[in-house]
């Protein structure tokens, strides 16, 4: 496998060379857009406004727009002078209790393995890490932009996930109609919190899988074969909340 980044992490004086790996892999089915009336593949061209040419990657340069039609120019050899260490290096700013941070502010996710020569410095970092419940707080230049990550000891190894800065996190007062207070009975709470408690169990993510992606394959096969497919389902009708708090509760009890 390809590593996506390679660098080093440096705590305190200790440097640990790393190597980068993606941590999630991408398994939705994909589709290529048609043209309905002949079949022909529809693709997406760059073209320009002014000579109305497509234009290839190596005649594209990004550009800030500082007033209407007016940008400033910026190339490659023009990103690549901005003095960044963490661009090869991950300083770690801090270490923390995990349970300071939210997981609003997780945005992907990444293996780190160690690269040679740096597998004593490595297994340190995370065993002191695991022993001492802490994350560690740094900073990763990656894609045009420096992210804020953490890093965990995980599975025999070290997590890092890129995290949102703060300022990228809309407030939530914004959303309309959250932090409503709502009047309900002590009797429609008591049973919200009984169905709560009967439906908590150990966490187990392998009993879980995508299910439209099943059906999705199943309609793809019945297609090829020339059969017409066609699913319903047809959801129960509740008369109260009260009466699906009940329903949901028995359900349970007596599977």
């Amino acid at each position: 496998m390809r590593a996506t980044w390679k660098g080093s992490i440096s705590f305190g004086l200790v440097s640990v060379p790393v190597k980068m790996y993606p941590a999630t892999v991408m398994r939705e089915i994909k589709f290529k857009l048609l043209h309905s009336r002949d079949g022909g593949r529809i693709r997406y061209r760059k073209v320009c406004e002014k000579c109305g040419r497509e234009i290839p990657e190596n005649e594209i340069v990004k550009g800030y727009q500082i007033s209407k039609n007016e940008y400033v120019i910026l190339t490659d050899e023009d990103f690549e002078k901005i003095p960044l260490k963490s661009m090869k290096n991950i300083e770690i700013r801090q270490f923390f209790d995990p349970a300071e941070l939210n997981f609003v502010y997780y945005h992907g996710f990444y293996y780190l393995a160690p690269d040679k020569g740096g597998e004593k410095a490595y297994y340190l970092l995370k065993e002191a890490m695991k022993e001492t419940s802490s994350m560690a707080l740094g900073k990763l230049g990656m894609r045009g932009k420096e992210n804020l990550v953490a890093l965990k000891a995980f599975d025999g190894g070290i997590l890092l996930a890129r995290l949102h800065y703060i300022d990228e996190i809309r407030n939530p007062a914004e959303i309309p109609g959250w932090g409503q207070s709502i009047r309900v009975s002590d009797e429609e709470l008591e049973l919200a919190k009984k169905l709560v408690i009967a439906m908590k169990k150990p966490l187990r993510l392998e009993e879980y899988k995508d299910e439209y992606k099943e059906a999705l394959t199943k309609l793809i096969e019945a297609k090829l074969a020339g059969k017409e497919v066609k699913i319903t389902e047809e959801a129960e009708a509740v008369e109260s909340i009260m009466d699906a708090l009940k329903a949901s509760l028995e359900s349970i009890e007596n599977p």
